[in-house]
């Protein structure tokens, strides 16, 4: 008897079935129909298969927003292969990272140039084949990985990459149960429904986007808008011919957009959605005098998905998503009490998550989520503060002070730093570096240090030396 497909490809599968084949996703060279992507998902399935794809089987995958991507994604559902997304920002560092920690059996990618030299996955990675998928610029290596002692559960149907306190990096294994929990949660936040388009320009590989985005417009009727880049580049030209556009970003980018149609003297109808909790109400008051309606604000932790959204307003309350309580805990030194969740969807962790840390069980089935909230004599949430244990979003990603710190010190001069979150005028955070060093230690050796040995989003946008 076949292995019957996972949840995701189930789930396009029956909207193909009820609802025919209208357009789903739109790209810049192509337009595709349910039915398409689930044509070229089976194309792709088999071409994985005859490269020894399996059931169980981990698949990496490592590029831009582009519908291969959703393909791939699918074509993994159908094998019940565990697609696993990595950034394509810091793809040779963080592929050659993930297959020290999990067996992985294949690795799709775009290559950064023809010449591009293979990841060294390690001695102990066996290679089977390595060419270029077909009809398509992205290469895939077929590796038998050795056995690393890892046990992955067996509804696993997705593995995500999360940074944890003090730059722990943990693999969150999310089953299809708790995709399709996730994907409802977040087109409810939203508001998705029938005809609604939904765009973003950050990554998909990144966890809050892929739920905020994919997993949304996988359980809705809405349609996908594919860009990357700045807004200023991606979305502006897009989103002039789409109607009813919500579009995921940071508020940064939308308040590029912003200066951008203001400068211009131009004006766009679009409802933008915030994936950041920490963004203040003052930078919703702007956002919606240049794109005629208030933002929506989300509250998503990586390790479990989202949990919370808002109108970015004076007044206005977080409303927890479906299948999500929010109640207030203990008090935190960023003021308020701690967020804590209880969840329908809480996914496992490799390694487990420690009691403490993010996603963490706190007390009877509720969660920490480390952020520090101020909640209404009603219990309603009202507002997120911070956070005590030095995580931070960063464009959209995970960035860990600690880590920004340790790398720091691993310069030969530097004897003391400290990172701290700066919010811009636009309400972005950034992070400002204050450190202490011998001699002289020029700042452009410094800076390229960090290059050297952070990922792009965690470089410090300010460095203040001290006198010792």
């Amino acid at each position: 008897m076949a292995e019957p497909p996972g949840h995701m490809y189930t789930q396009l599968a029956a909207a193909v079935a009820r609802r025919g084949t209208p357009r789903s996703v739109y790209a810049q060279d192509t337009t595709l129909s349910r039915r398409g992507l689930l044509t070229r998902a089976d194309r792709r399935a088999k071409e994985l298969a005859a490269l020894g794809v399996r059931r169980g089987d981990l698949v990496a995958l490592s590029m831009g927003n582009v519908p291969q991507f959703l393909v791939l994604a699918l074509a993994c559902s159908k094998l019940r292969a565990i697609p696993v997304p990595v950034d394509p920002s810091s793809a040779e560092r963080s592929l050659a990272e993930l297959a020290r920690r999990l067996p992985l059996t294949a690795v799709v990618r775009r290559p950064r140039g023809q010449d591009a030299p293979p990841i060294e996955y390690g001695d102990d990675y066996g290679r089977r084949a390595r060419r270029r998928l077909s009809g398509s610029l992205l290469t895939i290596e077929a590796l038998d990985p050795p056995d690393l002692g890892v046990r992955i559960p067996d509804d696993a149907e997705l593995i995500v990459e999360v940074l944890g306190i003090g730059g722990v990096v943990r693999d969150i294994v999310r089953s299809g149960a708790q995709l399709a929990a996730i994907g409802e949660a977040a087109a409810a936040a939203l508001g998705l429904d029938d005809g609604a388009r939904i765009l973003c320009a950050q990554p998909y590989t990144v966890p809050r986007f892929f739920d905020t985005v994919v997993l949304a417009w996988l359980q809705s009727r809405s349609q996908l808008v594919m860009a990357e880049g700045p807004a200023t580049s991606a979305v502006l030209p897009v989103a002039r011919t789409h109607e009813r556009l919500t579009v995921v970003d940071s508020v940064r980018q939308f308040a590029e957009l912003a200066r951008a149609l203001q400068a211009s003297g131009a004006s766009l109808s679009l409802r933008p959605v915030i994936a950041e909790a920490l963004v203040p109400t003052a930078a919703g008051r702007k956002l919606a005098a240049a794109f005629g309606t208030p933002p929506v604000q989300l509250l998503l932790l990586e390790e479990i998905g989202v949990l919370a959204s808002r109108v970015l307003a004076r007044g206005e309350t977080f409303v927890p998503a479906p299948g999500v309580a929010v109640r207030a805990g203990a008090t935190m030194q960023a003021g308020g009490q701690e967020v804590l969740v209880e969840a329908t969807f809480c996914a496992s962790s490799i390694p487990p998550i420690p009691d403490t840390e993010p996603g963490a069980p706190a007390q009877d089935s509720w969660r920490h989520t480390g952020y520090a909230g101020k909640f209404s004599r009603t219990g309603e949430l009202v507002d997120v503060l911070g956070r005590d244990d030095g995580l931070v979003n960063l464009e959209g990603r995970r960035a860990c002070l600690d880590l920004i710190e340790d790398e720091l010190l691993a310069h030969d001069r530097i004897t003391w730093a400290e990172a701290k979150v700066e919010l811009t005028d636009d309400g972005e955070p950034e992070v400002h570096v204050a450190y202490e060093a011998t001699g002289e230690t020029d700042l452009d050796d410094l800076e390229e240090h960090v290059i050297g040995r952070l990922p792009p989003h965690m470089i410090p946008r300010a460095f203040s030396r001290r006198s010792a």
